[in-house]
């Protein structure tokens, strides 16, 4: 029979794979972590930015981390969504980028020539940005944040490029204001990585990771952190004869990462807020699991249609969840406009601590409005 564990162990292996009890580096959370999720939103910092700063990460590196290196360190592609990855991974998503120019390469129809044109500015100038075309990256009158179908309101040479990272021809390892930098995939990835794993050798890859970072997992868990099918999950799981557990409370095959058991327990009086675009929270069928909170993204939710606030940060409690904080930085303030908190589970000095700590993140001073305190 499966060995069964309580909750509170659920979620303290869950806390502990991933928030670290001493500051660590860029380069080590990213591969620790395996991708780290972008978003456009910087209501407070950008979401990468947060999961770094979350574990520890300077806020000076953390700021640095989209910057150009002599050497790479990451690349951009999909992996929960549009993440930043190790380069180290970069042999594994071979079996994704295959998977994209096998079912793309004919659709989304271009000018004659955009492609070639792409190449040519490429081949001159060695890294380009969507600046460097002729019309730039969308449409007159419509923004990366138009919520209409923003793949056809791109320009033909916006899609080219981006068509060309789907299937690796070329790769982004840095940005500049934001903005994407583009390269051939063989000048920017560094050589050592700069080969094709089978997709057996890229799921096991992925699945590992993910269950590492997990700790203790459904299928389900696994298969979302990079978007995997669940069927192909549970084959590899097997290949790899992980074992299976049972939680409490929770239904469906679970599966144990070998070293769970191994890790150091998380500290309790430590307070941390966290975005919604974390691993962490990434799931939130999985967050409901844990930690009883169904909390969703209210971003692009009419304001008036709003039941917490525009950008809200779990926090947590050594390896509870006991609340989160609506915040927004506004000149030289970090605005808390929403709180919602279990005093039973976390007393307000911890919600007050990790405010602070996020405030010191955007050097700003924290001011609480009348409806949150």
């Amino acid at each position: 029979m499966p060995e069964t564990l309580s909750l509170a162990e659920a979620r303290r292996i869950a806390v502990a794979s991933q928030l670290p009890r001493k500051a660590v580096r860029y380069r080590t959370v990213l591969e620790r972590l395996g991708c780290i999720q972008l978003d456009t939103i910087s209501a407070v910092r950008r979401a990468h930015e947060l999961a770094l700063l979350a574990r520890d990460v300077d806020v000076a590196e953390a700021a640095a981390s989209l910057d150009e290196r002599r050497t790479a360190v990451a690349f951009e592609y999909w992996a929960h969504a549009m993440s930043l990855m190790p380069v180290s991974a970069w042999p594994y998503m071979a079996w994704r980028r295959r998977h994209w120019r096998e079912r793309f390469t004919a659709e989304h129809a271009l000018a004659d020539g955009v492609n070639d044109e792409v190449r040519a500015l490429l081949a001159d100038r060695g890294s380009i940005t969507v600046g460097d075309f002729p019309k730039g990256a969308m449409h007159r009158g419509m923004g990366e944040g138009n919520m209409g179908d923003s793949w056809n309101l791109r320009t033909d040479h916006k899609r080219a490029v981006e068509r060309m990272l789907w299937f690796g021809e070329v790769a982004c390892t840095h940005r500049v204001g934001f903005r994407r930098v583009y390269r051939l995939a063989e000048r920017a990835v560094p050589a050592r990585h700069f080969w094709d794993a089978t997709e057996e050798e890229g799921l096991r890859f992925l699945v590992s990771t993910a269950l590492r970072n997990l700790g203790v997992a459904t299928t389900k868990d696994i298969a979302d952190y990079f978007r995997i099918k669940n069927a192909a999950v549970e084959r590899t799981l097997r290949e790899l004869e992980i074992e299976q557990v049972k939680v409490e409370g929770w239904r469906g095959r679970t599966w144990i990462d070998p070293g769970a058991r191994r890790l150091r327990a998380p500290d309790p009086d430590r307070a941390v807020a966290v975005s919604m675009f974390d691993q962490l929270v990434w799931l939130r069928e999985r967050m409901e699991r844990l930690w009883g909170h169904g909390w969703k993204i209210e971003i692009y939710v009419p304001a008036p249609k709003r039941t917490f606030g525009y950008y809200c940060l779990p926090v947590f409690v050594g390896d509870d969840l006991p609340g989160r904080v609506a915040l927004r930085r506004t000149g030289g303030e970090l605005v808390v406009e929403a709180v919602q908190w279990d005093d039973e589970r976390a007393d307000r000095g911890h919600l007050k601590t990790a405010v602070h700590q996020v405030a010191s993140w955007v050097d700003a001073e924290p001011r609480w409005d009348a409806a949150a305190v």
